[in-house]
């Protein structure tokens, strides 16, 4: 499938603390986070500095949680130029809530970044792209709260997220031409699979040489490079969580390597944020229409 749009890259960073992570649940409930060091001033404001030295505009899907304690947070990345997504409010797997429950934390989290001075807000991602196919029919709820595009969904096979039947491009929600606009993870596509790159530990724990040639192949196939990052990715500290050490690997791993990764990315590509990168696609037209639920490559 091919579009009239030629895709950049588009850099997102999830702004959440670490402990947000589901791997830290078993040792971390949310009980426990407002006991817990907090640490996303420190690696936002990394990621901050080094968006600015390289002049790249970014995408920031912030919690409503860390909205709601850090607004100064907030106001500092709208004052540098990124625009601000959603990215739920108490950080849950979309997957494990009603549909009631989804749309309470939706609302919260809208409210918690209006309170911080964001009133307009266009793009969601959900926690962990939890948004899957059982719960796809939530789209709907994110179209009714005034969300115009969502970044949610990742086909790729995985024990938490997987859906590698849903589509690799871009599509619109229904009819409507103000619908959803649903903008999928990037991947290579390679004999019959789906394969990740852009971010968290695929990023971290891939050298650089192969992240730049999945990059490269996912690039020839139409996909621009989505990356998302983390604000504890660029952080010095490691959290001694009792995990097993698979888990540490998968939640740590690479993590020395991010701030260089980043850096060599931001040197050598073309940038837009998603919102401009949705806005190209809807004014070029063309765009699929897909309906939920039961959405289907």
């Amino acid at each position: 499938m091919s579009f009239a749009v030629t895709p950049r890259d588009i850099v997102t960073v999830d702004v959440e603390e670490w402990f947000h992570g589901h791997n830290y649940l078993d040792h971390a409930p949310p009980e426990t986070w407002d006991d817990l060091e907090q640490r996303v001033e420190v690696g936002t404001a990394r990621c901050l500095d080094l968006l600015d030295r390289h002049r790249v505009r970014a995408t920031f899907f912030v919690l409503g949680w860390t909205a709601e304690r850090h607004p100064d947070v907030v106001a500092e990345i709208v004052r540098r130029g990124h625009e601000i997504g959603c990215h739920s409010f108490a950080h849950p797997e979309v997957h494990k809530l009603s549909v009631g429950e989804f749309r309470s934390d939706c609302q919260r989290a809208l409210a918690a970044l209006a309170a911080a001075g964001v009133e307009q807000v266009a793009g969601y991602r959900a926690p962990s792209f939890s948004l899957t196919p059982g719960v796809h029919s939530y789209l709907h709820v994110l179209r009714e709260l005034g969300f115009t595009y969502d970044s949610s969904i990742f086909p790729i096979r995985h024990p938490r997220y997987g859906q590698p039947g849903s589509p690799r491009h871009p599509f619109l929600v229904g009819d409507d031409p103000d619908a959803l606009l649903e903008m999928p993870m990037p991947t290579w596509r390679v004999a019959g699979q789906n394969l990740p790159f852009s971010g968290g530990g695929y990023m971290r724990l891939l050298p650089w040489p192969v992240y730049r040639f999945l990059r490269r192949r996912a690039r020839a196939q139409g996909q621009p490079c989505v990356l998302y990052v983390h604000p504890w990715e660029l952080d010095d500290h490691r959290p001694q969580a009792g995990q097993s050490g698979l888990t540490t690997l998968r939640s740590q791993g690479g993590q020395d390597s991010m701030p260089r990764k980043l850096e060599k990315l931001l040197a050598e590509g073309e940038f837009e944020t998603m919102g401009e990168y949705a806005a190209r696609l809807r004014a070029a037209g063309g765009l699929p229409v897909r309906h939920v639920p039961g959405v289907s490559a």
